[in-house]
């Protein structure tokens, strides 16, 4: 392995013009020198393409590239897209919003070994001025898989270099859903994933803006699209708690996908709610027959009437399986 290999910095943007500069000189300013960064545009209808060309002649390790439609829209295909094109041997997905602190490949470089298959770091969560909120605590305190659908650790886009031989097999950025594709991506690269495999740097080395507008705070209105793809990636993660029987995991998905459902039903949301249904049913059937009749019984007799039930949500939100 060469001294320094190359790492590819993919970073998928849309209509960020206004910010994209900031992150691109968070890329220039890194003390590993050995990297491309490849800007994959989703569409954008601002001058993000201005600028990356101003940026292009000022360094050429950095490239600005234009989603095909061969990729759906969206972030997902354009973070595919980018590791399609992408020559590293290490790969760092990134947002065109965030900014690298001038270690941030350097030092996970540094503890990467043949053994390893991702380092995760930690970071600060900062206000859209940059304004230091939060550091982020990446301490375990079960395994990696279940402390990160719990929400325990918070591991996000800029956390984790890969070592791409261990994406070349996988499925990257699922094209099925438009929230939480970060939490889908990383959930099935978790789970079971060994500790020799991976290694946590507790060291802050990257700013993730939090916008009044992002997705993260449009959700907490009620956005049928978003609930969805939160019940598509809970149940998902409900099926890989019942294969390592881990109760307290399967009660937290079972738990998360019903309050979906009664919020569903509260929001007239009727391709969420019969999506949990239809996919709940089988799964309960086969591993928690008890609550299966009743959530059969009284679910379907709900989605029948199409309402929900404070009285019921409240028996469900804390239902133990």
């Amino acid at each position: 392995m060469p001294e320094h290999p190359l790492v590819s910095i993919i970073i998928p943007t849309y209509n960020r013009a206004h910010l994209i500069g900031e992150t691109l000189d968070s890329v220039l300013a890194q003390t590993y020198a050995n990297w491309e960064c490849l800007v994959v545009d989703d569409g954008s209808a601002d001058n993000t393409e201005d600028i990356l060309k101003t940026y292009i002649r000022k360094d050429s390790r950095i490239q600005y590239h234009k989603r095909p439609d061969s990729h759906l829209p969206g972030g997902n295909g354009a973070r595919n897209y980018g590791f399609e094109l992408s020559k590293g041997e290490y790969i760092q997905w990134f947002d065109s919003d965030d900014l690298m602190l001038p270690g941030f490949i350097e030092r996970k470089m540094d503890v990467f070994t043949k053994d390893l298959e991702l380092v995760i770091c930690s970071g600060f969560y900062v206000s859209s001025s940059l304004v230091k909120q939060n550091s982020i605590d990446l301490n375990l305190q079960t395994f990696l898989y279940k402390d990160y659908v719990l929400w325990d650790v918070h591991i996000l886009t800029p956390s984790v270099l890969f070592r791409k031989n261990f994406l070349e097999d996988k499925m990257l950025f699922s094209d099925k859903i438009t929230r939480g594709q970060e939490t889908e991506f990383f959930s099935r690269l978790f789970f079971k994933l060994p500790a020799k495999r991976f290694k946590i740097l507790h060291a802050p080395l990257f700013l993730y803006r939090q916008h009044k507008n992002t997705k993260t705070a449009v959700n907490k209105e009620y956005i049928s699209e978003f609930k969805y793809s939160q019940s598509y990636i809970y149940l998902e993660n409900l099926k890989r708690s019942i294969k390592i029987e881990d109760k307290e995991l399967i009660t937290h998905c079972v738990q998360t996908l019903l309050i979906h459902f009664n919020k569903g039903l509260k929001y007239k949301d009727e391709a969420t709610t019969e999506y949990i249904f239809t996919n709940l049913v089988p799964i309960l059937k086969n591993s928690q027959f008890k609550f299966y009749l009743e959530f059969k019984i009284i679910g379907g007799l709900m989605l029948l009437f199409k309402a929900s039930s404070y009285q019921v949500y409240k028996r469900w939100k804390d239902i133990k399986i």
